[in-house]
């Protein structure tokens, strides 16, 4: 039979003594484990490791269980900036503690809580499902912001599609159609706000659109608008010099190119929004202004040296 850590371990590294007398552990095995293995007492009834993830361990604390937010950033899925803790309880629960401390009464502002009532039932785990974590995110998140979560966790398989109807059947029903809206092929939260701003509006586009000799762009938007999304890191080196190149090439094809930083997309969305509904609008997306077709020219600038008479 494993020890009580190695129990623990296998469930995330927080459980309630309930849930150990079910695997066929003792009160005098916990004992000796808080003795010998450091476990701890998170709160009454309930037990953890001491190397418990931090946030798991603070969920439980306050009164509950991880959700939302909380837990899509364990499955490392592409999310929004939020800090806070989010933490699914009983309806009926009356007192919640601080994440730190359970003499102290919880402050959701100060202790940057954010509290999910739930008449559902799953409180005998540290932390929600995926599925149902994702759900409760349509309750403190915007649906943007959710979708991308869902995007994300299609792309790298920590979601397959047959989930959707499990996350579909957890949220209200007057909402469930958003869940229609994800993409498995965006590859980015901040390519499933761009798509979801296009698609509201009813534009054209493409996601993961190849150009021939320039290769795979994030977004083809009408015959000529493309748009990158660059993620948050700044990009240097061989990466920078290759977007460089690459936006060089499109440019000389006669296509437009707007190329997006997290922060445009994150922080200045109203700006950006409107900047690209201002291109379209005044149709710099057709090809129309310049004839029926793209501009013909070699097939690649860079796969030749640039002589005199090209000029």
């Amino acid at each position: 039979m494993p020890s009580v850590a190695t129990h623990l371990r296998s469930h995330d590294g927080v459980l309630p003594f309930s849930a150990l007398e079910r695997a066929g552990f003792t009160r005098s095995d916990l004992r000796s484990a808080m003795q010998d293995d450091g476990i701890i007492r998170v709160r009454n009834g309930w037990f953890a490791v001491p190397d418990a993830h931090a946030d798991l361990i603070a969920a439980v604390r306050v009164g509950g269980t991880a959700t939302a937010t909380t837990v899509a950033k364990l499955h490392r899925l592409w999310v929004a900036d939020d800090d806070r803790l989010h933490v699914r309880v009983r309806h009926s629960t009356g007192r919640l503690s601080s994440p730190g401390d359970r003499s102290v009464p919880l402050d959701r502002t100060a202790h940057r809580a954010c509290v999910h009532y739930s008449t559902r039932g799953g409180f005998d785990r540290a932390r929600d499902p995926l599925t149902l974590a994702l759900a409760e995110m349509f309750a403190c998140s915007d649906d943007a912001a959710v979708l991308a979560a869902i995007d994300s966790g299609l792309e790298t398989r920590s979601l397959e599609l047959e989930h959707l109807d499990e996350i579909r059947q957890a949220m209200p029903r007057t909402r469930r159609a958003i869940v229609d809206m994800v993409d498995p092929e965006s590859q980015s939260g901040l390519e499933t706000k761009v798509r979801l701003l296009l698609r509201s509006k009813r534009i054209r586009f493409r996601a993961q659109a190849y150009i021939e000799d320039v290769g795979w762009v994030d977004f083809l938007v009408g015959d000529r608008l493309v748009i990158e999304v660059d993620g948050r890191a700044f990009h240097t080196g061989l990466e920078f010099e290759t977007d460089r190149r690459r936006d060089f090439e499109l440019v000389l094809r006669g296509y437009v190119v707007l190329r997006l930083s997290y922060r445009q997309v994150m922080g200045d969305w109203e700006r950006t929004r409107a900047a690209i509904l201002e291109l379209v609008a005044r149709g710099e997306h057709r090809w129309s202004r310049r004839g029926p077709h793209a501009p013909a020219l070699p097939p690649s600038v860079f796969g030749r040296p640039i002589r005199d008479t090209d000029a």
